[in-house]
């Protein structure tokens, strides 16, 4: 099953992703990354489909490991439409990073701006698109639709203008250019799926399911 792709396309991101988080590449306020250190001693073999072990370790720290598994997701989706940078350049880790950080900012921050403005991203998405089944962030990490949500805000609201929202992201090291980065590759990602009659959503829903965490 979900094995077999792991090991043919997706392993190699896959044990990126872990090393990155394990080795604190991505750093995370220490309130929030007491799982680094167990990341860190797990054996990160070549056989990346052993994901219950990534459950298994997040559990134990008492860190959802469906925040994980929606980031997961979100790099599936992005593979499957074949733009994901090429393992191990500087541009793959700091997309990694960049998924990270912004999902820890906008769940562990205190800033009363950040939350404020998650919440009108989220409710313009709700009542733009007549969704009552969207899940938030907080309950399921940052899916692709909480994301296209943040994106779609930005355009009217830019975060980037707000310096406490700013300052609030910024001690979770996420910067402009990581913000950059994600949103072209959240564009790029639509793009093709639309040309393919495929919606974005979709095929994260159907990673979603695969990995950590169970479904979104």
């Amino acid at each position: 099953m979900i094995g077999g792709y792991f090991r043919s396309r997706f392993g190699i991101w896959t044990r990126t992703f872990l090393l990155v988080v394990s080795l604190g590449w991505c750093p995370i306020p220490s309130e929030v990354s007491g799982f680094s250190f167990a990341y860190m001693r797990a054996q990160i073999t070549s056989d990346a489909d052993d994901l219950k072990s990534i459950s298994e370790i997040l559990g134990s720290e008492r860190t959802q490991s469906s925040m994980v598994g929606s980031i997961m997701a979100l790099l599936a989706t992005l593979d499957e439409a074949g733009i994901l940078p090429p393992e191990g350049t500087s541009q793959a880790n700091q997309l990694i990073h960049g998924l990270i950080q912004l999902q820890a900012a906008f769940m562990k921050s205190t800033s009363l701006e950040l939350a404020a403005y998650l919440m009108a991203a989220e409710k313009q998405w709700i009542m733009k698109h007549n969704d009552r089944e969207y899940v938030t962030l907080a309950t399921s990490g940052l899916t692709s639709r909480v994301l296209e949500a943040l994106v779609l805000y930005d355009k009217e609201y830019p975060m980037w203008e707000d310096p406490k929202i700013v300052s609030a992201v910024q001690a979770f090291n996420v910067t402009r250019s990581d913000w950059v980065l994600i949103v072209d590759m959240i564009s790029q990602a639509e793009t093709v799926f639309r040309e393919r009659g495929r919606s974005i959503h979709e095929l994260y829903d159907q990673w979603r399911v695969k990995m950590p965490g169970g479904k979104s």
